[in-house]
């Protein structure tokens, strides 16, 4: 059963760029998210695995709109976005991870990774201009484990613009996350503790 608790209500910017080409370098040198059952079988000592899921929720707008509505901002759900991250502390050659995801679909995702302390950093919207939502959730993946880290929700408004009210929350749904990944990643979800992301307060 889905235990959900919206933890943080906040406004937060976003930052629009006209650099999207230097956007879009960064996001080509990410890696993704997602381990093969193969990659998940040979976990090293200093090594871990987790788990979860991730979904943009967009807040149901108007039917029928006046011609000043672009005035709020663009339409949120009309994007697609890449949620960036990476390992936390200063490293100028660290590896970016990435999760590609659509408004009002629900993205899982298994990784092995290094142990260490991770952080959701941002999404940002694809395409030539860009916005970007910093998040600042955090993630341990701590070495020969396999941590089921949360649901990750953010959730929009019909239209987004600088300022723009956004609300992030992280709930457990370990259950059905693990049916999902379950027929093709048993054996690495076998044995499992819980270790939910953390907002950055």
């Amino acid at each position: 059963m889905l235990t959900k608790r919206w933890s943080l209500v906040v406004t937060r910017l976003f930052f629009f760029s006209v650099f999207s080409a230097t956007c879009a370098a960064i996001l080509f040198g990410c890696a993704s998210m997602v381990s093969s059952k193969e990659e998940l079988q040979n976990v090293a000592e200093n090594e871990g695995v987790v788990f979860g899921s991730f979904v943009i929720n967009v807040e149901k707008g108007q039917e029928k709109e006046s011609g000043w509505a672009f005035l709020q901002g663009q339409k949120a759900g009309d994007a697609t976005y890449a949620v960036v991250i990476s390992e936390k502390g200063f490293n100028p050659l660290k590896q970016n991870y990435v999760i590609k995801a659509t408004p009002g679909k629900e993205e899982t995702f298994i990784k092995k990774l290094p142990a260490g302390d991770y952080q959701i950093q941002k999404v940002q919207k694809e395409g030539f201009t860009t916005l970007e939502l910093n998040l600042r959730v955090n993630f341990t993946v701590a070495p020969k484990q396999t941590a089921y880290i949360g649901k990750l929700t953010v959730q929009f408004p019909d239209r987004i613009m600088m300022g723009s009210p956004v609300r992030v929350n992280v709930a457990d749904a370990q259950r059905e996350t693990t049916e999902l990944l379950k027929n093709e990643h048993e054996k690495s979800l076998s044995s499992v503790v819980k270790a939910l992301m953390a907002i950055q307060r």
